[in-house]
């Protein structure tokens, strides 16, 4: 796994609070949001020229430019253009994409759409973009049964498309909830009954040196149950 920017969790644990754990108790009867079209192709977003191979001839003579360069960096794309829908065609999801603008929202979100936590990162700005909502069918609940290789799109307010793969699929993230008295698992797994703070859950929501989406929902009626964290990378 990537390095992760460690020093950017009590920022994160500050701003996001009880963000990143949703409840997974809402009505799973209640109406769907309207159907999106289908993500169109992705597009390819601006990136940085690598430096051209050199010539026989040239690579004869020493200069300051024969130290070898590593890959070129994507160049982030523009601040005002932001997710709007995000496609999981394998698993049927295609939702709506938006930013909290509140701790409430950030703590306990709508219904209406995926968000991206108020001080979090849009995707394509060559870091970690974490994207959570609650387990509904209409929603993220359909991760459940999301396998490593499966394509993710996110369609952006430009209306280009940024294509990425999953690579990691954690089930079983803990935050336990010590208030919580009703609807508890009976028989947790290990990795839930040995921890006792949102740690490992927090870890997933910090900046990254590199492109990535973090997807994260509930698995149960309450934190206890654990949360599912999806991670996937741009796809090459």
């Amino acid at each position: 796994m990537k390095r992760l920017s460690s020093w950017a969790l009590p920022i994160i644990l500050g701003v996001a609070g009880v963000a990143l754990i949703i409840a997974g108790t809402l009505d799973l009867d209640a109406d769907p949001p309207a159907s999106l079209p289908p993500i169109a192709t992705p597009t390819q977003v601006a990136q940085a020229t690598a430096t051209p191979a050199r010539s026989a001839s040239a690579s004869a003579r020493p200069s300051a430019s024969t130290e070898p360069t590593g890959s070129p960096t994507p160049t982030p794309m523009a601040s005002n253009v932001i997710a709007e829908q995000l496609e999981v065609q394998s698993v049927g999801i295609n939702i709506a994409v938006k930013q909290s603008t509140s701790q409430e929202t950030d703590s306990f979100p709508p219904t209406d759409a995926a968000y991206i936590l108020r001080a979090g990162n849009q995707p394509g700005r060559n870091t970690n973009s974490y994207i959570f909502a609650h387990a509904l069918n209409t929603l993220f609940k359909p991760l459940w049964n999301v396998q490593i290789g499966a394509e993710v799109l996110i369609r952006m307010s430009d209306d280009s498309v940024l294509s990425y793969v999953v690579t990691e699929v954690r089930p079983n993230v803990p935050c336990p909830d010590p208030d919580a008295t009703q609807n508890n698992p009976p028989d947790p797994p290990l990795a839930l009954q040995i921890h006792d703070d949102c740690a490992e859950g927090a870890f997933w929501t910090v900046p990254t040196d590199y492109e990535r989406l973090t997807l994260q929902t509930s698995q149960g009626f309450n934190r206890n149950w654990g949360e599912l964290v999806i991670v996937a990378e741009p796809s090459s």
